[in-house]
């Protein structure tokens, strides 16, 4: 009997011990996801660069690039409202984001000039109150 209890006991601590926090998981999927796809190939004239989870504001963050006829500062200037919707269509519809929108995670994207990184085309951070509407 007492064997039987120890083994409990220690399986428990092992268990507990190995348990990943909701931070620590979303870092280590976007640490891994990088390292595996980024940059990926270009889809709809965008590339996605990095992904980077911040666990001081808990925000899953996409950064890309615009590339080729999208590189253009007129067509987000003029396609700003559209773009942000589609995302947040993104967000609320795209199952592998439910463990993170149940903890309260924001989502960002940052799209970049291809030509020069420096450019920040569109940089767009939906928090719960976007998503839960």
């Amino acid at each position: 009997m007492r064997y039987f209890a120890f083994c409990a006991a220690l399986c428990s601590v092992v268990l507990c011990g190995c348990h990943e926090s909701m931070e620590k998981r979303a870092q280590r999927e976007a640490r891994e996801y990088t390292e595996k796809y980024c940059p990926t190939p270009v889809q709809n004239f965008t590339r996605t660069d990095s992904v980077v989870f911040e666990r001081d504001t808990k925000t899953y963050h996409y950064y890309c690039s615009a590339v080729g006829d999208l590189d253009n500062a007129k067509v987000f200037d003029l396609n700003r409202s559209k773009i942000a919707d589609a995302l947040l269509i993104n967000v609320r519809e795209n199952t592998s984001f439910r463990p993170y929108k149940k903890e309260g995670f924001a989502f960002q994207w940052t799209l970049r000039s291809d030509k020069d990184k420096k450019t920040v085309y569109f940089d767009r951070k939906f928090t719960p109150k976007d998503y839960n509407k």
